[in-house]
């Protein structure tokens, strides 16, 4: 099946054509790609008309295998114990151990669930007019920060330790004029090609082009 072309915006149909190449490169890595491209029908809360979503930037996935690793034990120490209950009587009656599986099934499905969300909606948008940071800590609480492309002065990034360098994920730090807000973005994939990205992005925009 082809592939269906995507949709360029008009505002970036005479920029630099290396410029939107990379980007569609950034979202050449497959359907469970972190990247979005020029997403269509995307909003977020302050969005001016006319304004155009270039990117959108998810935690690279390898940031939670802790939590998968967590989601799992939950689930297999109960029915280890289960498994050994007609031979060892720690707790007393079967009935409890599968009290533990129900407990431990229903714990680890609000792990999951979280977990799933947390990379869903923890998201790092760059518009051709601002970066937008939105970070979903847990059901109860997320927190939304800003920055004009004007304020920003310079765009740096770092590959953490061995996972880091063998998944090709890491942090880009954003530092704004005055006293706006800094961005520490965590655990990004390919780091380096979302800081050059944004370093083009900011070019054209001085220049005037968008």
């Amino acid at each position: 099946m082809m592939r269906k072309k995507k949709r360029i915006p008009n505002k970036f149909s005479k920029v630099d054509k290396s410029f939107v190449n990379r980007l569609l490169l950034e979202e050449s890595h497959g359907p469970l790609s972190s990247y979005s491209i020029f997403p269509k029908k995307v909003d977020f809360y302050g969005k001016d008309p006319g304004e155009e979503i270039v990117l959108i930037a998810r935690t690279h996935w390898i940031y939670f295998v802790p939590n998968i690793f967590l989601t799992i034990l939950i689930l297999i120490v109960p029915l280890f114990f289960l498994a050994l209950s007609d031979q060892i009587e720690l707790l007393g009656s079967k009935t409890i151990y599968i009290g533990m599986v129900i407990a431990g099934m229903v714990l680890a499905l609000n792990v999951a669930i979280t977990t799933i969300l947390k990379w869903y909606y923890t998201v790092n948008i760059v518009t051709d007019q601002r970066i937008v940071v939105i970070r979903m800590e847990n059901a109860f609480y997320h927190s939304y920060a800003e920055a004009q492309l004007e304020k920003i002065e310079d765009v740096t990034h770092t590959n953490i330790g061995i996972i880091g360098n063998f998944f090709d994920a890491g942090d880009v730090h954003i530092d704004t004029a005055g006293h706006g807000v800094d961005f520490h973005l965590k655990m990004l994939p390919r780091p380096r090609e979302l800081q050059d990205v944004i370093n083009d992005l900011l070019e054209i925009k001085q220049k005037g082009d968008i």
